[in-house]
């Protein structure tokens, strides 16, 4: 048995065959991000933006933020990404997940809404300058 601290607490694996390990830590894995996604959007986003990114986020790109964040807490769990803490898991008795790599692409999310938004508002300024 094999177990994993989480932001919602220790949760359980079945260890008896090694390749159905990731299959059952993917959703462990979707909970933690889901968790933090969830802790972010209520408790002070366009202030994280601020802090992380050094930016001022407009009402209209905190809710296309919003949205992207909630599309990324209900998607599935990019293996690749994920591989340093799957193979944490299959080495380990005990993980610990670090939130490092969550908020790497909880980060990324974000920074494609707000830099996408700011090369549109550039774009389109441009545009009309000619």
């Amino acid at each position: 048995m094999k177990m994993v601290k989480t932001a919602n607490g220790i949760k359980k694996i079945d260890d008896w065959n090694p390749d159905l390990i990731p299959g059952q830590l993917k959703p462990i894995l979707q909970q933690h991000r889901a968790t933090l996604v969830n802790k972010l959007i209520h408790g002070g986003l366009a202030t994280y933006i601020d802090y992380k990114f050094s930016s001022k986020a407009t009402a209209g790109q905190l809710e296309k933020i919003r949205n992207s964040l909630d599309l990324l807490k209900n998607d599935g769990i990019d293996p690749v990404l994920y591989h340093p803490m799957i193979q944490a898991v299959l080495n380990n008795d005990f993980t610990t997940l670090d939130n490092a790599l969550f908020y790497r692409e909880i980060d990324a999310t974000i920074s494609a809404r707000l830099l996408r938004q700011h090369t549109f508002e550039k774009g389109q300024h441009f545009f009309f300058q000619q």
